[in-house]
């Protein structure tokens, strides 16, 4: 038995259903689903500024 881990990252434009995927791939995989933790990011406010 391996206990290699393994990541998928998913990145896109904001609403075009990344979370949804995700969560379907997980589901499907039987896999631990992580998500940024958004309210956490240093750099959003950065961005949306513009």
């Amino acid at each position: 038995m391996s206990f290699e881990k393994h990541y998928i990252v998913v990145e896109g434009p904001i609403g075009v259903g990344k979370t949804t995927l995700c969560g379907l791939l997980a589901e499907a995989w039987k896999a631990r689903l992580v998500l940024e933790e958004v309210e956490e990011n240093p750099f959003l406010p950065m961005f949306y500024r513009d």
